[in-house]
C-alpha cells in the first residue's frame, strides 16, 4: 500500500495546508492522519474491484485523501454533504482545491444523476444514514447491472462499542447511553458541539439483525480477522481502540492466549463489532 500512502505523504501532506486559525492544530493533525489511514485500509479493500473501464461511485469521500489518488487511474465520483467541524471543512476545501475531482457535496440519497455504476462503496458511512433501508436502495438504484456490485464496511451496533466515541454502550441501549449516562463525560471530553454533532449524527439501527431483516440481497462477510490484521498492521487504527483500556486489555490478551485462529473460526459474524457487506441486484 506504499503508492497511496507515498501520494498523500507527497501531494496532500498535512504540512503543506494552512489554517486561518491554529489552535486546534494537533486536533487537525489527528483527524488528518486517522484519515489518511483509513483511506490506505479502505484501498486495500477495494483495490480487487477497481478496473479503469469501471464508473466507481464513493459514498462519502470525507476530505477526499482516497478520492484524489483513486482520480489518478480510475473514473470515479465521489458524495460527500460535508459540514463537518470547523478545520474539518477547511481542511476538505483546500485539498479539493489541489485537484480536479469529481465531487458532489450532498447526501448520496438527494445525488441527483442519470448515471449508472459498476462498483459503489462505502466505509463507516451507513452508520450515519437517516433511513438505512432507503440509502440501500439508492445505492442499488445506481448499480449499472447484475455484475455490479456494492461494499460496505460499518458498526455492528449489536456489538456494544461505539467507535466514533470510543466508548462502550448498555447492550441494545445505545441512544440512552450516550444521551443520558454519559452525556457529561462526554462534552467534558470532546466539548458540547463536537458531541451534539457526533451522536445527531448516528443511526443505532446499523446492526447485523435489522439489516439482515429488511429483505435485500445482502452477503455478509465475516470481519474478525481483518479487524485482528488491521490492529496489527495500522498503528493509527490501534492507537485510536487502544484508546479503550478494555479493547487494549482484551486483544493483548488474546494475543497472549494465542487464540485469534479460534475466534475467528467460533465467534459469530452477529456479535463482530464491524459489518463487511456486499450487495448485488
Amino acid at each position: 500500500m506504499n503508492n497511496i500512502k507515498n501520494f498523500i505523504e507527497n501531494n496532500l501532506n498535512i504540512k503543506n495546508f494552512v489554517f486561518k486559525e491554529n489552535k486546534n492544530f494537533n486536533d487537525i493533525k489527528n483527524y488528518y492522519e486517522n484519515a489518511k489511514a483509513d483511506s490506505i485500509y479502505c484501498y486495500s479493500k477495494i483495490l480487487d474491484f477497481l478496473h479503469k473501464d469501471k464508473k466507481i461511485l464513493e459514498v462519502g469521500g470525507g476530505i477526499h485523501l482516497l478520492t484524489s489518488f483513486l482520480n489518478k487511474e480510475f473514473n470515479i465520483t465521489s458524495v460527500e454533504p460535508g459540514g463537518f467541524t470547523g478545520y474539518t471543512d477547511e481542511l476538505r476545501n483546500q485539498i479539493l482545491s489541489k485537484n480536479k475531482l469529481n465531487v458532489y457535496t450532498t447526501t448520496l440519497e438527494n445525488f441527483d444523476t442519470d448515471e449508472k455504476f459498476d462498483f459503489i462503496f462505502s466505509m463507516n458511512v451507513l452508520e450515519h444514514a437517516e433511513d438505512i433501508q432507503a440509502h440501500l436502495q439508492t445505492c442499488l438504484g445506481l448499480l449499472k447491472d447484475e455484475n455490479s456490485l456494492i461494499y460496505i464496511q460499518c458498526p455492528n451496533y449489536t456489538f456494544p462499542f461505539e467507535s466514533h466515541f470510543y466508548k462502550w454502550f448498555i447492550p441494545f441501549l445505545p441512544k440512552f447511553t450516550f444521551k443520558y449516562l454519559r452525556k457529561k463525560s462526554l462534552i467534558k471530553q470532546l466539548g458540547e458541539e463536537k458531541y451534539n454533532n457526533i451522536l445527531n449524527n448516528l443511526n443505532f439501527d446499523c446492526t447485523y439483525f435489522k439489516l439482515k431483516r429488511l429483505n435485500l440481497p445482502i452477503t455478509f462477510t465475516h470481519p474478525l480477522k481483518d479487524i485482528f490484521d488491521r490492529l496489527d498492521t495500522d498503528l493509527e487504527f490501534k492507537k485510536r481502540l487502544f484508546s479503550n483500556n478494555l479493547i487494549k486489555i482484551s486483544y493483548n490478551l488474546i494475543k497472549f492466549l494465542k487464540i485469534k485462529s479460534l475466534l475467528i473460526t467460533i465467534f459469530p459474524k452477529f456479535l463482530c463489532p464491524y459489518l463487511i457487506i456486499t450487495l448485488k441486484k
